[in-house]
């Protein structure tokens, strides 16, 4: 089985550390390498959610949890090397690069020895003042606003900040089959997580478009032709599940509607946003969420036909 390089960073730390790493050390360390990381640019190993007084990385506690059960780390509350992973060096395999910044971090940890819970809070801080700016102001995040998102390219922590950081109460799955073999988004797993960072979540199959329907899409007519069948034949037949999903936009006000595609111009759930607004069951304004944290707020607002054909030409031909 292949191992991701972020689980090699694990290791590597593991093995730098000589058998002297606990759960809270480990955490304070790859906090560290996120901060270093983005203090000088670079592509941090993991990404931290940080909601209130809380921050956490669902993935560094699958990836070690995946280590453990692969047996390259001993069981908890240890985070050492298992015995048959001793005899490699897990800090040779890294990049240059990486191996400076692990050293860098290794000594600057040792002053926080004394005292890990507040070097945690001091780090989560800046990783929260750092990562996704918070787009919404109190006033703003009481105001009516569905949002659509999609996960490819993110990381369930990130994908879960983008969420927190525009105040989204509510993610309604529109998958007709939400399954994923990408860790976090399973429906299960989904759920849990947005669970535990205070965020309900809905699974909608009847808004979500049919597996056989997807397999032939190559090209820009391809999906046109998709889009169109979906809005004119498709969604009426969902009248229930429209419904139910208007109400809760009224009820919880900030609603995320989500599915994998990036881009949405390319995925069904910007043509269902737009059916909202077109048959007149909401009048919120709508907001894409896009996997490099830019917000692009209702360029498919169907009051401009301009603005439509952009996101939607294919509500033009229904």
């Amino acid at each position: 089985m292949t191992m991701l390089y972020r689980q090699r960073l694990l290791l590597a730390l593991a093995e730098l550390a000589e058998g002297e790493l606990d759960e809270a050390k480990a955490r304070l360390l790859v906090m560290l390498l996120s901060v270093h990381a983005q203090r000088e640019r670079r592509q941090a190993p993991y990404e931290f959610v940080v909601w209130g007084k809380h921050w956490r990385s669902f993935v560094l506690e699958h990836d070690l949890q995946t280590l453990r059960l692969r047996r390259y780390l001993t069981p908890p509350p240890r985070v050492a090397l298992a015995a048959a992973a001793t005899g490699t060096s897990f800090l040779s395999r890294l990049r240059p690069d990486d191996r400076r910044l692990l050293a860098q971090v290794w000594e600057e940890s040792q002053g926080f020895a004394a005292d890990q819970r507040s070097a945690l809070r001091l780090l989560g801080r800046e990783l929260a003042a750092s990562s996704l700016p918070k787009e919404v102001s109190r006033g703003a995040e009481e105001a009516v606003c569905l949002f659509t998102l999609g996960y490819e390219g993110l990381s369930l922590d990130a994908y879960l900040s983008l969420l927190l950081s525009h105040g989204v109460r509510l993610l309604v799955d529109v998958r007709r089959n939400p399954f994923s073999h990408k860790f976090g988004f399973a429906r299960r797993r989904l759920a849990q997580a947005l669970y535990e960072v205070g965020i309900a979540y809905l699974h909608l199959p009847a808004l979500g478009v049919p597996s056989e329907l997807r397999r032939e899409l190559v090209t820009e007519e391809s999906y046109r032709a998709l889009f169109v069948h979906y809005a004119t034949d498709l969604l009426p037949q969902a009248r229930a599940s429209i419904e139910r999903l208007a109400a809760l936009i009224a009820e919880q006000r900030r609603v995320a509607l989500t599915c994998f595609e990036a881009d949405p111009g390319h995925c069904h759930r910007a043509v269902l946003a737009a059916y909202l607004q077109q048959q007149g069951y909401i009048e919120a304004p709508i907001v894409h969420l896009m996997c490099n944290a830019v917000s692009h707020p209702a360029r498919q607002n169907l009051s401009s036909h301009d603005q439509r054909q952009q996101i939607l030409p294919a509500l033009d031909d229904c």
